[in-house]
């Protein structure tokens, strides 16, 4: 595990959600999901959670972002139940606000070094689909789904054009984008989210480019599907189960949260700049194009 002693990693897109099916690992038989206890209640939590809790384990201060209180605070509380002397913040805020995000950026401590890891997705609550359910075919795609697909992209854009001018003034920056492996493996009824998936890690790869000779490192996380929550509605598991099997896969493996958090705090303290990770759930279909 690498060290990220006296750094402070902004994690934004941070949650979680209630256990509705257990998914387990086709090895060691375990859930697959990272489990989050609270009160005696358990949630899984999504990659954002997942990677602040292994950040914090490698010594970073995480300042966690996402849009509800209730949830940040509970994810604050797991972390500091875990990790010795665990030190995390946390900011409720929109990220589609470009003045929210200013105000975000001007309030973080300069005492340390900012990195920054985006994971962003659907399940921030940006639109409630049927079923929880964004694989559909192109003519049920609604125009709300579309829009949402796409915020992330913007909100990415953004964020990073108000964090530039702080990483600027660093000796170093560390920057993970979560995409998605649906960037580069097309599958049928993923038609949009492939598409947006698929411009967030072109934006990674071109932001990587143009940032690199500043010493702002970025990387392009590229999970497949990942124990978050999303996949445990029936309608959304029988979806997936067709794609697995035009693939020549009788069903779909999932990846631990944790796992991509591990990934990422690789990459954030690694000697090298790590351009891009693709990382798929034992079991789930390895292709790394369509």
């Amino acid at each position: 595990m690498g060290n990220l002693t006296d750094k402070r990693v902004l994690i934004t897109g941070v949650g979680l959600k209630p256990v509705r099916f257990v998914f387990k690992d086709i090895t060691t038989g375990r859930p697959s999901h990272t489990a989050i206890v609270v009160d005696a209640k358990e949630f899984k939590a999504n990659i954002g959670a997942a990677t602040a809790l292994e950040c914090a384990k490698a010594g970073a201060i995480v300042h966690l972002v996402a849009r509800t209180e209730k949830n940040l605070t509970i994810v604050k509380q797991w972390i500091e139940s875990i990790v010795a002397d665990a030190k995390v913040e946390f900011t409720a805020t929109d990220l589609g606000d470009r003045q929210s995000l200013k105000r975000l950026v001007e309030s973080i401590p300069r005492n340390h070094p900012l990195y920054w890891v985006q994971s962003v997705g659907l399940g921030a609550g940006t639109i409630k689909l049927k079923d929880d359910n964004p694989y559909l075919p192109i003519d049920e795609i609604p125009e709300g789904l579309v829009d949402a697909e796409l915020s992330v992209l913007k909100n990415t854009i953004t964020l990073l054009q108000s964090l530039l001018p702080r990483f600027r003034q660093q000796e170093e920056t560390r920057v993970c984008i979560i995409s998605s492996m649906s960037a580069v493996r097309s599958f049928a009824s993923g038609s949009i989210h492939n598409a947006a998936k698929g411009a967030i890690s072109r934006f990674a790869n071109a932001a990587m480019i143009e940032l690199d000779h500043e010493k702002i490192f970025v990387t392009d996380i590229r999970p497949g599907g990942v124990d978050t929550g999303m996949y445990d509605s029936e309608v959304v598991q029988k979806t997936v189960q067709r794609i697995s099997k035009d693939f020549n896969y009788p069903d779909i493996h999932y990846i631990p949260p944790s796992a991509v958090g591990q990934a990422i705090v690789n990459a954030l303290s690694s000697d090298a700049h790590i351009t891009s990770i693709n990382m798929v759930g034992k079991g789930q279909w390895p292709h790394e194009g369509s």
